[in-house]
């Protein structure tokens, strides 16, 4: 039998608590140790990605070579070059450049043929652990 068919006069009131506070203390603290966990992990994981991904700007100097400046990339980093202007994008057609590192302070890009000072790249760096 149900608590209102045990109580038919009383109307609709909440059927009592059989959990007491020292129960509902006791799950608060269960999930505050989880989420304190899960804060504690995601902060490992952002310290572990931190700085093996960076992104910039850069526009090509007139000639074959563009230094750029970039404490943040290492000796096994991987950078990746994105023209953003038409002019970068029809200077890269049916041409090649290579990167080459200087570790901690910038990479080089060095093209197959002059550019015109004009072409603008944006850049990712994505350095393995």
């Amino acid at each position: 039998m149900s608590w209102m068919e045990n109580n038919p006069n009383q109307g609709y009131q909440t059927p009592p608590q059989t959990a007491g506070v020292t129960d509902v203390v006791t799950q608060l603290q269960g999930v505050v140790s989880q989420l304190s966990s899960l804060v504690k992990k995601v902060a490992n994981l952002v310290a572990a990605i931190s700085g093996r991904v960076l992104s910039g700007n850069f526009t090509a100097t007139a000639g074959t070579t563009t230094v750029v400046a970039q404490p943040g990339v290492k000796a096994n980093s991987i950078v990746t070059l994105t023209p953003t202007n038409s002019a970068a994008a029809t200077f890269l057609a049916g041409k090649s450049y290579f990167i080459t590192i200087i570790p901690s302070t910038s990479f080089t890009v060095t093209f197959t043929s002059g550019a015109g000072g004009t072409e603008t790249f944006s850049y990712t760096i994505n350095t393995p652990t």
